[in-house]
């Protein structure tokens, strides 16, 4: 069984206690409360070497992360709001006080860290609530944000403040501060402790051998927002994707994550899904159960993280390649796709000083002087037509002639001969194309 510490403030113990019970089929749960944030330093090098992963507060993340320099001996994680609870919470307050001005309103745990849970683009800066400056988490840390509630409060700035640090809820009540001391719904928490147990159990069968998939609707910002519409896609999404489980017996543990799928697979089964990094089985399928187009990106890495961010990268990729297809980010930086038996390319992800060079020096994107590179690589030959470089680029072939043009004047490449294929017509220029090395 899956054995998880959780590091929470003493006033949050009742709740956690009815989650512990909730769990105790999928998880051994330990149940750690600290009264200031040096406690959970002790809490956590205490008790890693004894659980599979340990579970936080976000401000103890914080707290923590910058004093282990982003190093965690074990997988660790957040427990946060869920932004569901978060709007659920504005409007109860819109109701209660139907005249609430949310500038003058504290919410001392949206930052740039949480992308200020989703506000931003709703309220605009004369209406966005006051906020908590966030710089060094330090231990004083309770008593910089109790102070700045109270003094907001006594200056007549603020009418409400709404807080996730249980620690100064009895200070707000001592000066008469009007507030909510918002935590995770029951739901919400067991949800997110799921899935965290989820991904330990993945990281002890894979052997640190991940593959995440990141799959996405393509181009759905240009889509017209009808919900209902939306829903159906992504219920069809969901329902296609466990099709393709069953009928080529690959299990995957799929997740929806607001409108995109993340699949957790092994290193293994990823080389199945993608024959051995050639072309996706799982594009081709989707292909004939959904009408729509898609995007999809896997990573693999030897933590969860690691694999989730390239699969989201490589999805990134999948979204803006004009050639349509799955990319493929490894552990080690490589960029396969898109994956097809004649489109496919490999390159590093990473970019080195090198390339960084050519690329300021030839003005031409990184990107176009890896996929070059690894087009030369793919055919053998450093002999090139425009029209060769605007196919394995997925670009147009003035675009093509443009970038071997701009080679040509830096000395990059030269016309090594010219190809008369037609009767009639002008002949094909072939170019060479050398890069210096090193």
């Amino acid at each position: 069984m899956i054995r998880l510490a959780v590091i929470i403030a003493h006033q949050f113990l009742p709740r956690m206690q009815a989650v512990q019970q909730s769990l105790q089929e999928r998880c051994e749960l330990t149940i750690l409360t600290y009264s200031q944030l040096s406690d959970t330093c002790e809490h956590y090098n205490r008790h890693y070497a004894h659980v599979d992963g340990i579970i936080i507060t976000e401000l103890g993340y914080l707290y923590l992360e910058e004093r282990f320099q982003g190093s965690f001996a074990v997988p660790t994680y957040i427990y946060r709001i869920s932004e569901e609870d978060f709007y659920k919470c504005l409007f109860q307050l819109s109701v209660e006080r139907k005249d609430i001005d949310f500038s003058r309103v504290c919410i001392d745990f949206i930052m740039s860290h949480n992308d200020y849970m989703g506000l931003k683009p709703i309220l605009d800066p004369d209406h966005f609530p006051q906020t908590f400056p966030y710089t060094v988490i330090t231990d004083q840390i309770y008593q910089e944000l109790s102070d700045y509630h109270i003094g907001l409060w006594k200056d007549n700035k603020i009418d409400f403040s709404i807080t996730r640090v249980g620690n100064i809820v009895p200070k707000l009540e001592q000066h008469g501060v009007p507030h909510i001391y918002l935590v995770p719904s029951h739901k919400s928490i067991v949800q997110q402790f799921e899935h965290i147990i989820t991904e330990i159990e993945m990281i002890k069968l894979a052997d640190n051998q991940i593959a995440i998939g990141c799959l996405s609707i393509h181009k759905l910002n240009e889509l017209p927002s009808a919900t209902n519409d939306l829903e159906l896609k992504t219920m069809l999404l969901h329902k296609s994707l466990l099709e393709f489980t069953m009928v080529e017996k690959i299990p995957l543990i799929i997740q929806k994550t607001n409108v995109s799928f993340e699949m957790i697979s092994s290193a293994k089964d990823l080389k199945v899904i993608t024959d051995s990094y050639t072309r996706c089985k799982l594009t081709a399928f989707l292909s004939q159960h959904v009408p729509f187009e898609v995007n999809l990106g896997w990573g693999t890495g030897d933590t969860m993280y690691k694999a989730r961010m390239n699969a989201q990268l490589a999805n990134q990729q999948s979204a803006s390649s004009p050639v349509r297809g799955t990319f493929v980010i490894q552990m080690n930086g490589q960029v396969i796709g898109p994956l097809g038996e004649e489109t496919n390319l490999t390159y590093l992800n990473e970019v080195s000083p090198q390339i960084q060079r050519l690329s300021e020096m030839l003005d031409i994107s990184t990107l176009q002087i890896q996929k070059i590179m690894g087009v030369i690589t793919k055919t053998e030959s450093n002999e090139l037509t425009s029209e060769e470089i605007a196919y394995h680029l997925g670009i147009t072939i003035r675009s093509a002639n443009r970038i071997l043009n701009q080679l040509e004047e830096k000395g990059i490449a030269h016309i090594a001969y010219k190809k008369q294929e037609k009767l009639r017509g002008r002949p094909k220029k072939i170019y060479k194309i050398s890069f210096p090395a090193g």
